[in-house]
């Protein structure tokens, strides 16, 4: 009886490590993603757009969470309908949304 209690002990510690190092895992995946998306964040604002003018390429459809780039809506605005998107903001999730509109050139086009 002893053996068994020793292994169902050992089962239970070696799950809950495996448990630690998951969480652990994702905790320092999400904090890492974290400091990525502010640092781009403190970029110069010319910096900024250029990035962002580089992620509008095309596609249908561009999602960008809110937390990368520090730049006013204007600028969004501006840089989304010179390339021929609309902007669609979503304060509930905290991204933006660039929606393609090819056939509704843009005023700065």
């Amino acid at each position: 009886m002893t053996v068994l209690a020793a292994r169902s002990d050992s089962a239970g510690l070696l799950l809950l490590l495996i448990c630690a190092v998951v969480f652990g895992g994702l905790l320092v995946a999400s904090v890492t993603l974290l400091i990525i998306r502010m640092n781009r964040a403190s970029q110069p604002r010319e910096q900024q757009m250029a990035r962002l003018a580089a992620r509008l390429d095309g596609r249908g459809k561009v999602t960008i969470r809110m937390i990368e780039f520090s730049i006013g809506k204007p600028d969004l605005l501006f840089v989304a309908q010179s390339r021929g998107y609309a902007l669609i903001e979503h304060q509930l999730g905290k991204y933006y949304e660039f929606v393609r509109t090819p056939h509704q050139p843009g005023r700065y086009a």
